[in-house]
């Protein structure tokens, strides 16, 4: 598979990224064994460069991977952290070294962030990380976003002399996820970035499923757009993973890949016994949820059934099936299936 330079600290990674969001208690909430073999058999087809973060509580199932994949030393590990301070940014740290089994975490990010201020917020858990660079326990710093404002201002960091390495940014044909603008806006504000020498590793190129029909067009529109080094692509089953590696290395798929490919379509599932407390609007990164009310209570055989006066709707167009409201709620009334 072609390989990329991500960023001069980094040995050369493949174009297509495993995005393991996919194989968390957030999504699939597979068999740990299962899962692994996914992420091992990914391995062994060539893909050396695999996307996770603590959010996704996955790190077992990649340390599994890891085990049953001989020469794993050479696969980029990337993960992200909500760290904000030294403490929570080592405690971080060290959690994915420990539940990883990995010494050395090649790329570690800052997760969702959303502005120049943000980034600023986050400057004592940054200034930890690039001290762990410098000790070689991390190799390349970086952050991970659904806002233009967040590309920027890693973009004004990188000019006053902050060594970010990389970014992690959303990017699809049909601007699916941008929080904060236009997709012309977003290319601009990559492109700027990727032109300071930071490397770029796209995520939701098919926008969690809502462009699998086309899929030849949504990864033509990211790889040719010349900012975008490797993209993250979350994937479930070998036969994904063969349909997906078979356009990376000839940037086309076969009639049978393009089936497999499409054969299973995911959504978000908003179940009935949501009680509409709101967590998962506000967490969701997209604003693809709301709370619509519900009817009034209705007498059953002389009694009154309880009903909440609200429950969840999730807008399909918006939704990146990121999976980040599952977590928040209480009911866990949010799955994708």
């Amino acid at each position: 598979m072609e390989k990329v330079i991500l960023s001069r600290r980094l040995p050369p990674v493949t174009r297509l990224a495993f995005g393991s969001l996919t194989l968390s208690p957030l999504q699939a909430g597979r068999d740990v064994e299962k899962a692994s073999d996914t992420i091992a058999y990914s391995f062994s087809k060539g893909i050396n460069f695999i996307d996770t973060a603590e959010y996704y509580e996955n790190y077992h199932i990649i340390r599994r991977a890891f085990e049953k994949f001989e020469g794993s030393d050479g696969i980029v590990l990337s993960t992200k952290t909500y760290a904000y301070d030294r403490a929570t940014a080592e405690a971080s740290l060290e959690k994915a070294r420990r539940e990883t089994g990995r010494d050395v975490i090649d790329i570690f990010m800052l997760h969702e962030q959303e502005s120049y201020e943000t980034l600023r917020g986050h400057m004592e858990a940054l200034e930890f990380f690039f001290s762990c660079r410098e000790k070689g326990i991390i190799r390349a710093v970086g952050a991970s976003m659904h806002h233009i404002s967040a590309v920027r201002g890693v973009s004004r960091l990188v000019k006053n002399g902050l060594p970010l390495d990389v970014i992690h940014p959303i990017y699809n044909k049909s601007g699916i996820g941008i929080a904060d603008g236009t997709l012309s806006d977003m290319a601009q504000a990559i492109d700027e970035a990727h032109s300071l020498g930071v490397g770029v590793f796209g995520m939701k190129a098919l926008a969690g499923g809502h462009l699998c029909s086309s899929a030849e067009e949504a990864f033509d529109f990211v790889l040719d757009s010349g900012f975008i080094d490797a993209v993250a692509v979350g994937m479930q089953s070998e036969s994904e993973l063969d349909a997906n590696i078979e356009y990376f290395t000839r940037r086309s798929f076969s009639p049978e890949a393009k089936a497999r490919l499409g054969e299973k379509k995911r959504r978000l599932h908003v179940e009935e016994y949501c009680e509409g407390c709101g967590s998962c609007v506000a967490r969701c990164p997209v604003g693809a949820l709301s709370l619509a009310e519900n009817p009034p209570s209705e007498k059953i055989e002389g009694e009154f059934v309880r009903t909440f006066t609200h429950h969840a709707e999730c807008d399909t167009d918006k939704c990146v099936l990121c999976g980040y409201c599952s977590k928040v709620c209480p009911m866990f009334a949010l799955k994708v299936y």
